[in-house]
C-alpha cells in the first residue's frame, strides 16, 4: 500500500491555483457588469422618436374585447416608421385568469396593401401573418408568412397577469425582425408603407381584458 506523502504543497502550486480561483472570479464580476449595462441586450435603431403609455387610440390604457371578436387600432401619424432603420416596441398584458385563446399583437402595413401581424395567445403561442385589408376579426384566417410561423407554442410568451413585449427591428439586409421579450425570433423581408397599429382578439368563451403598458418607436433623428 503506497503511504501518503506528508511533504508538504510546494507554494507555486498554491500560487497557482490561487491565481485560477482570482481569474475565474474576475471573469464572473466582469460579465456580470456588462450584462448590467445592456451590452448584451438586442441593438436598436437609434433614440426614442415617440412613445406612448396610455395607448388611447387603442382603447388604453385597457381594453375590453368581447368573446370572439377582434379589433384594428392604428397608430396615430406622428408614430409612422420611417423607411429606414426602426425599433418599435410594444408591452401590454392580458389580465391574469384571462380566456387563454385571447390573444394580441403589431401589425405593419405593407407596399402591397397588406397587413404583417406578429401575435401572441394567452395560451403561450406566436405566430406571424399577412393579412388582407380590410383584415378578418381572427388573424388565424390569415396565411402564415412562413409555414413554420402559424400558430406555435413558444415558451418566452408570458402568460395572462404577465406582460408581453413585442418588438420589430429593421435589420441591416432590411428585413423585420420579430423579438419577444428580447428574444429573437425570425426574420424576414417586407416591403412597408409606414402606418402600423395592435390588434386585439376576445378569447374563446370570454373577453380579452388587456392593458396597454407602452409603446415606443426608435429611430434615427433628422
Amino acid at each position: 500500500m503506497k503511504i501518503p506523502s506528508s511533504e508538504p504543497v510546494p507554494g507555486w502550486l498554491w500560487c497557482g491555483a490561487l491565481a485560477g480561483v482570482v481569474l475565474v472570479v474576475l471573469v464572473v464580476a466582469v460579465g456580470a457588469i456588462v450584462l448590467a449595462r445592456g451590452v448584451a441586450d438586442p441593438p436598436v435603431a437609434g433614440p426614442v422618436v415617440w412613445a406612448d403609455v396610455a395607448l388611447a387610440w387603442a382603447g388604453g390604457p385597457q381594453r375590453e374585447t368581447r368573446a370572439g371578436a377582434g379589433e384594428w387600432f392604428t397608430a396615430p401619424p406622428p408614430a409612422r416608421v420611417p423607411g429606414d432603420a426602426f425599433t418599435l416596441a410594444v408591452r401590454a398584458r392580458l389580465a391574469a385568469g384571462s380566456d387563454p385563446g385571447a390573444a394580441w399583437g403589431v401589425w405593419l402595413d405593407t407596399d402591397d396593401g397588406a397587413r404583417m401581424v406578429y401575435a401572441v395567445s394567452g395560451d403561450g403561442y406566436v405566430t406571424t401573418r399577412r393579412c388582407p385589408v380590410p383584415a378578418p376579426r381572427d388573424i388565424s384566417a390569415c396565411p402564415a408568412a412562413q409555414p413554420e410561423w402559424r400558430w406555435m407554442p413558444y415558451p418566452r410568451v408570458a402568460p395572462p397577469g404577465e406582460p408581453n413585449t413585442i418588438a420589430l427591428h429593421r435589420e441591416p439586409s432590411g428585413a423585420i425582425r420579430l423579438r419577444l421579450n428580447g428574444e429573437k425570433l425570425g426574420a424576414a423581408p417586407v416591403g412597408l408603407a409606414g402606418d402600423w397599429g395592435v390588434w386585439v382578439l376576445g378569447g374563446r368563451a370570454g373577453p380579452a381584458s388587456l392593458t396597454w403598458e407602452s409603446a415606443e418607436l426608435r429611430a434615427r433623428r433628422n
